[in-house]
């Protein structure tokens, strides 16, 4: 590796069972056909893009070319949050499953676009998620998700030859047929000063908080989110029976489902959630199931704090 370097790029070669390795060529033939030197960092397994990322920013990396799906960038931008070196912009080439990061702040899946946006793109700064738990804390550049979401994450590899949206159905499906709602406690700061804070209890089938409007490939879950808006949101749904949960489901796709009453949609800035009793939970962030269980939660926004070079726009 060399001294120092301009441009880093971490790719994830297993993303999206193996799109990053396949995708590989295509960037590596981009970045030359527009000069770019750069330096090349292949994960190796979980939790690795996090090492790269910090190894790129001390060697003085300008700019970082993520080639991963929401995880890689999760893991990415872990590594840089913590304030422990620089943070260069990202750009990012998506080929993971889901990849919800690049439709929330507008990027483009064409590989000459995030790559040219490394020479031309404007930087943009966004909001990430920050939590607190019993044995650390962690950023997420999208989604905090407790309840059917974490097993869904189990499912999905029963339907590995699906990608983004349907196999997310698929595995949703398969999962609803054995999960048993567990009791949450979710209590909500205000959204700005002045107003009372919110708290409520209960079975809950799915809760989730984002940064933006979609998770699991395309699922509008908060459409009104934006990740420029200094705010979290939350979804959450309480026990459903199959019927009602196939009835709003495509509702939820499109994002049209405000007015359902067995839906909450929140906006705010501060949250703790636990379950009912203090058992543990386990719960995902960025679509990728954390390995270990907590007991309490405590859930900030940290606006603007992550710079993305997203391709200029024609005037």
């Amino acid at each position: 590796m060399p001294d120092s370097l301009s441009t880093a790029v971490i790719l994830n070669p297993a993303a999206s069972g193996g799109s990053g390795h396949r995708t590989w060529p295509r960037v590596e033939a981009e970045l030359s056909r527009r000069g770019i030197d750069f330096g090349l960092f292949r994960t190796e397994g979980p939790g690795h893009a996090t090492e790269l990322s910090r190894e790129a920013a001390k060697l003085g990396a300008e700019r970082i070319l993520v080639v991963g799906g929401d995880g890689t960038l999760h893991e990415v931008a872990n590594g840089l949050l913590d304030g422990s070196v620089p943070f260069p912009p990202l750009a990012v080439v998506p080929v993971g499953t889901g990849n919800d990061f690049y439709r929330m702040v507008g990027s483009s899946r064409k590989i000459e676009d995030a790559v040219g946006a490394l020479v031309d793109g404007s930087v943009h700064m966004f909001d990430v998620g920050w939590i607190r738990h019993d044995s650390g804390e962690r950023h997420f550049v999208n989604l905090l998700g407790v309840g059917v979401d974490v097993e869904v994450l189990r499912a999905r590899t029963k339907f590995h030859r699906l990608r983004g949206l349907p196999q997310y159905l698929a595995a949703l499906v398969w999962t609803l047929a054995t999960f048993r709602p567990d009791s949450f406690r979710i209590s909500l700061g205000p959204e700005s000063p002045g107003e009372e804070p919110e708290s409520f209890q209960g079975r809950t089938l799915l809760a989730v908080v984002t940064v933006g409007p979609s998770i699991g490939g395309g699922f509008h879950v908060n459409p009104g989110a934006s990740p420029e808006d200094g705010l979290l949101n939350l979804f959450q749904v309480g026990p459903l029976g199959f019927l009602k949960v196939a009835r709003y489901v495509p509702r939820v796709i499109r994002g049209t489902h405000g007015d359902v009453p067995d839906i909450r949609l929140r906006k705010f800035v501060s949250a703790v959630l636990e379950r009912e009793g203090g058992e543990p939970f386990y719960f995902e962030m960025d679509g990728e199931r954390m390995p270990d269980p907590v007991t309490r939660m405590t859930v900030e926004v940290r606006p603007a704090v992550l710079p993305v070079l997203l391709p200029r726009r024609p005037e």
